[in-house]
């Protein structure tokens, strides 16, 4: 009988589990793959601050950010650069194995190769399967709102190696494609909630004027995922279990990042699976803890991410344009990636989001 079985090992999964073994909980995780890290889903890119906090200075960094260029639905570029690096796209499985060495010195066990068969013995079980939705669908959690995505690794010189990419137009209906820089090219990726992803980022490549360039270039095989746009889940804790990371919906509406806030709601989950078994208060604790810690980042980015859905090219074209003119596109580098609210709450306030109010309402009703 475990203390604490988690299931899955992404980052969700494994900072779940060092610090439940920190705190001195019988941990184990049960994750599918013969390692960690593998097959890699995301482009890597992750906030400094939010690096740092999980990581320390011991981060595997393949590139740090400086900026990005937003290619707006008419095709115009918008190009935003700061002087210090704000963000870093790191080697997601050698972050991941990082993660899998501190769980296991804190004293978790890791089996690897290994699925959730539903005959385990456990007090408290954390869901972090991802987006697969076989293990919350068996435990009664709903499945996170989320979008298919597809990816390529492309060999090309020339690109910015501290710039990123986002490209918002026709190709990529109900959210963007994106380039971010690797080691020997660029990664280029594309989410939609619309047709076949693969076939928009290819037919993207072949029609889209900036990113031509990219022809010719030796390409990986395709890697294939989903985005997770809804924020978390109404109901997060069910009975013994707690879901987290991408089965919990703990994902950045915006952008579908979900590394950085994956890890970090994920020890507040261990916290409360602690102080559960502990008699010191029940798993709900889970759902104030995060809530006092994210809920206004969540709700004001699952705003953003409503709004922006029912928004038409030119509504997208003149908010940008507004938010360029304003200062607002510049201003964004000065906050953290990762926790968006402040700098949509600081829009919010401020005398330009009044000339995209009208917008705004359009959009909405």
């Amino acid at each position: 009988m475990r203390d604490l079985l988690i299931v899955g090992g992404g980052p969700a999964g494994l900072s779940a589990a060092s610090e439940a073994a920190r705190l001195g909980l019988e941990t184990e995780i049960l994750e599918e793959h013969a390692e960690v890290g593998i097959p890699e889903h995301c482009a890597g890119l992750v906030s400094l601050s939010g690096l740092r906090e999980i990581l320390g200075t011991e981060a595997p960094i393949i590139r740090k950010i400086k900026g990005f260029r937003v290619y707006s639905p008419s095709g115009k570029a918008y190009m935003v650069k700061g002087g210090e690096a704000k963000a870093a796209v790191i080697d997601r499985p050698a972050f991941e194995r990082e993660l899998l060495r501190r769980a296991e010195a804190s004293g978790a066990k890791v089996t690897l190769g290994s699925q959730f068969r539903g005959g385990e013995r456990y007090k408290v079980l954390i869901n972090a399967e991802g987006t697969a939705g076989r293990v919350s669908k068996r435990l009664g959690f709903g499945i996170p709102e989320a979008i298919p995505a597809a990816q390529l690794d492309l060999e090309t010189p020339g690109f910015e190696e501290d710039m990123v990419e986002i490209y918002l137009g026709r190709h990529a209906p109900g959210f963007f494609a994106w380039a971010v820089p690797r080691r020997d090219g660029v990664r280029v990726g594309l989410a939609s909630s619309e047709g076949i992803p693969l076939r928009s980022l290819e037919r993207l490549l072949e029609k889209f004027e900036p990113w031509r360039r990219f022809s010719g270039a030796r390409r990986s095989a395709p890697i294939f995922g989903k985005v997770v746009t809804g924020g978390p889940l109404r109901v997060v804790h069910r009975g013994n279990a707690i879901a987290i990371g991408d089965a919990g919906g703990f994902v950045k509406p915006t952008t579908g990042g979900g590394v950085v806030l994956g890890c970090l709601t994920a020890r507040l989950a261990a916290r409360a699976a602690y102080q559960f078994l502990s008699g010191k208060g029940g798993l709900d604790s889970f759902g104030k803890a995060w809530k006092r810690a994210y809920g206004k980042d969540f709700m004001l980015m699952r705003l953003a991410r409503a709004v922006y859905n029912r928004m038409g090219a030119r509504e997208v074209d003149t908010m940008l344009e507004t938010l360029y003119s304003g200062g607002a596109l510049r201003g964004a580098t000065q906050y953290d990636m990762d926790l968006q609210g402040k700098a949509l709450w600081r829009l919010a306030r401020s005398r330009m989001f009044f000339r995209l109010v009208p917008m705004v309402l359009e959009a909405i009703f």
